[in-house]
């Protein structure tokens, strides 16, 4: 697969909430990353992230898709229970670039925005 048609398996099945169907898409060896908030390496990892999105009903919209070789960037919104129930409308990255290799996703990277970045609290 193209890494532009994994990316919008990815974004589907993350909506779906299809926790299974979202790993499978994933190298063993993966990293998800917002920089300086969250850091997952591995599939056991990043697994939690995507089991706790899914019991909050997390939502991902998505600006349009560029692709670029192996990488795909966008600017995402997100929106779910947790943060409903914090005051929080959505979360504004202003760009999240999916690395693919070989159809997997190797490699997630989720900038978020400035006015955003209060929202979540910095890895200690």
């Amino acid at each position: 697969m193209q890494p532009k048609e994994v990316t919008r398996l990815y974004l589907t099945r993350h909506n779906a909430h299809d926790v299974e169907g979202v790993m499978a898409l994933f190298a063993d060896n993966a990293c998800y990353e917002i920089p300086g908030r969250l850091i997952r390496h591995g599939k056991a990892e990043i697994r939690q992230t995507e089991e706790w999105e899914a019991a909050v009903h997390d939502q991902l919209r998505t600006g349009d898709l560029v692709q670029a070789d192996h990488e795909v960037s966008f600017r995402a919104f997100a929106s779910n229970d947790w943060l409903r129930a914090a005051g929080v409308d959505e979360l504004r990255y202003t760009s999240m670039t999916i690395k693919v290799s070989h159809g997997r996703i190797v490699r997630i990277t989720a900038a978020l925005a400035p006015e955003s970045a209060g929202v979540l609290a910095p890895v200690h």
